[in-house]
């Protein structure tokens, strides 16, 4: 009998190791992220503004990490396939998306069947303008000068972006929307307008400052306009559209998020590094360099502000008759 009490005590014992073992796995995994590789899903194409600037920053937070985090490009659809990739993905911490509007533009249009609320945000990094370029032999000096030309001229202006859909195609239509304009939106892939407006295919183009800026300092590109609330350090003498009369003014908004349902150790433990990264001096002179604008948000700062800019796009696009 007193042995078979004493059997019964260690069973006890062993059970609830066991529990005990079990309950603090999940803890104990999160804890212990990255386990291996972490990849970060680049939703656009190799040399592209976002490519340059996810490969510069994952290279930082690398180094404090334990294991490498590496940028991954999954491109098509306007961004569409790499969303569903990551929204299909284990929300264990080592599969993220590299965030930006695109969410909110292809989940107005209904290119996708989810929208933000489908992830984890981890941490805003900066906001990106948009520039209205023309080639350097163009008339048009500034964009006032382009929007007199469109409104004598309804229908015959061209205009580049770097797909339907996309921040390069919304600016520009809303621009024309609030100037009273008709212009012919010409949807590309990356790179691929600046080709047709050096070679005169197109009159103008809207890309973001890392996709000219090698032409603008050839002096092959002429920069008319950008599309923030302030001029950018990279063209200082650039006005915005505000300061030219077209009441707009909308960024490329970026940042990393991951999965819905990641565990919140890895988000603590994932966007002070991102802090650190970003607020670092390396970066922030990229950042200018390419025409970024480096700004740190916390998870709950940065999921209300992509809350908001969600809601902001929508109304962008229905007053442009975008929406689907």
């Amino acid at each position: 009998m007193k042995k078979r009490i004493q059997f019964f005590g260690s069973g006890v014992i062993l059970a609830a190791l066991s529990l005990l073992v079990l309950g603090a796995a999940p803890a104990f995994s999160a804890d212990a992220w990255p386990v291996k590789q972490v990849e970060l899903i680049n939703p656009f194409a190799a040399g592209a503004a976002a490519d340059i600037q996810a490969r510069k920053l994952v290279e930082i937070i690398s180094r404090d990490l334990g294991q490498p985090m590496v940028v991954r490009n999954v491109t098509g659809a306007g961004g569409a396939i790499a969303y569903n990739e990551v929204n299909r993905a284990k929300n264990d911490g080592h599969t993220l998306i590299w965030y930006s509007g695109a969410i909110n533009t292809l989940a107005a249009r209904k290119q996708i069947s989810f929208d933000y609320t489908a992830f984890e945000p981890i941490a805003g990094v900066g906001a990106e303008t948009v520039s209205i370029a023309v080639s350097a032999k163009s008339p048009w000096k500034d964009l006032k000068a382009l929007i007199a030309h469109a409104k004598a001229n309804p229908g015959k202006v061209t205009m580049g972006n770097s797909g339907m859909g996309s921040v390069t195609h919304m600016v520009p239509v809303a621009m024309a929307s609030k100037a009273g304009v008709k212009i012919v939106h010409v949807p590309f892939g990356t790179g691929l307008a600046m080709v047709a407006l050096l070679g005169g295919k197109i009159d103008s183009s809207s890309q973001h400052p890392a996709e000219v800026f090698n032409q603008v300092k050839a002096g092959e590109v002429r920069i008319l306009a950008v599309s923030g609330e302030k001029r950018i350090s990279l063209w200082p003498d650039v006005p915005t559209m505000k300061e030219q009369g077209v009441d707009l003014a909308f960024e490329q908004w970026r940042g990393i998020a991951a999965p819905k349902g990641t565990p919140k150790a890895v988000v603590d433990k994932l966007s002070p590094l991102v802090k650190k990264a970003v607020e670092s001096k390396e970066w922030i002179d990229f950042a200018h360099s390419v025409g970024s604008t480096p700004r740190y948000q916390s998870p709950a700062v940065f999921g209300k502000f992509v809350a908001e800019a969600d809601k902001e796009t929508r109304e962008i696009m229905a007053e442009a008759g975008l929406l689907k």
